[in-house]
């Protein structure tokens, strides 16, 4: 099932725009920051005020047009549709009592359960999908609604897919893996960067009703956006999904802290107002590495009786190199060095 590498995107990445405070960065507490496993940190939170951010996004006014909406928000612990309820409830042995239960409380096309189920169960053989609560949310996420026209057909197959302005619905394989990373339960509070397609999204309003997910292409947010506005009447759960239009880098502070961070596009480092926001004992996991290749990293935050702050980190595939989409700012830099050039963060 595995190969050696996943490619998503063949773009180039740009070279990183020089000055003064990112070279401060990226030259003296970055490096700090992305330490051998179970090193002490304590430098963050310099690096995050150093990065912060400016205001750019907006949240919707009534009358305002598709295209000047720019955030969703529904409020932390407001009680929408309740999805994991609706996941725990879920039989999943055997495929027909599964396919009975689907047909009962669900409004998903029945053409694609069969193929939806045998890639849950691929993904259980092989490790990549481990909790029980995690196999539900697969098997709830219609993944033939986040697939563009383009590639109709190619709904199941277990191969990433291009999805417009240079992204990427990511390959399930690797949404399972990353998935069961994270190990969400209801509750949690879960902020993805790189909303993309929608589909990891949809996955994680089924493990907890606190979703919140930024996604920095404008015409890519208003089509996913649209697309759960469309879609909520079928899978309500996609309702308490908060999202909003920016650079993911800075994260939500607004929100924060996160129990759980996952990021779906590579860099080869952690944003340091990322790590700010992840809460002490909390995961982030993302694909970590240089610009041609990447591992997907499970970083766990903890902190010190001193207060230091350790990670610990774990690769997920044990070796396995993945390729993502290049983690960019709002000028379409990325955040990792140039091609070529040596990383001192790469695991």
């Amino acid at each position: 099932m595995k190969f050696p590498e996943k490619f998503v995107s063949a773009s180039a990445v740009a070279a990183l725009t020089a000055g003064i405070g990112v070279g401060l960065v990226f030259g003296i507490l970055l490096p700090k920051l992305i330490s051998a496993q179970s090193e002490g940190v304590v430098d963050y939170e310099k690096a995050a005020t150093i990065f912060a951010p400016e205001e750019r996004v907006k949240t919707a006014d009534a009358g305002d047009s598709p295209e000047d909406i720019l955030s969703f928000e529904v409020p932390p612990g407001a009680k929408g549709y309740d999805g994991p309820a609706l996941a725990r409830s879920m039989t999943l042995e055997p495929r027909e009592a599964w396919l009975s239960w689907m047909q009962t409380n669900r409004n998903d096309k029945p053409g694609f359960l069969e193929e939806r189920y045998q890639l849950a169960m691929n993904f259980i053989e092989s490790s990549e999908l481990k909790r029980p609560d995690d196999v539900r949310a697969f098997l709830l996420a219609p993944r033939e609604h986040f697939v563009r026209e383009r590639n109709r057909g190619l709904e199941y197959a277990d191969t990433w897919l291009p999805i417009g302005y240079g992204a990427t619905i990511t390959d399930p394989d690797v949404v399972a893996m990353m998935t069961t990373s994270l190990n969400i339960n209801p509750g949690d509070r879960v902020l993805e960067i790189g909303t993309g397609s929608g589909y990891q999204s949809a996955i994680l309003s089924y493990l907890t009703q606190e979703v919140y997910t930024i996604e920095i292409i404008k015409p890519l947010y208003i089509e996913t956006d649209k697309l759960y506005r469309d879609l909520e009447k079928s899978f309500p759960s996609y309702g308490g999904i908060s999202r909003k239009l920016g650079d993911g880098y800075y994260g939500w502070e607004k929100y924060a802290p996160f129990d759980k961070i996952i990021v779906t596009c590579a860099i080869d480092h952690i944003p340091p107002p990322l790590l700010k926001q992840l809460k002490p004992g909390g995961i982030m996991v993302l694909p970590l590495g240089p610009p041609q290749r990447q591992y997907i990293m499970q970083v766990t935050k903890e902190v010190a009786g001193d207060g230091a702050i350790i990670l610990n980190r774990r690769d997920v595939y044990n070796g396995l190199r993945v390729k993502f989409i290049p983690f960019r700012n709002e000028e379409g830099t990325s955040y990792s060095a140039p091609a070529g050039t040596e990383s001192t963060t790469a695991p």
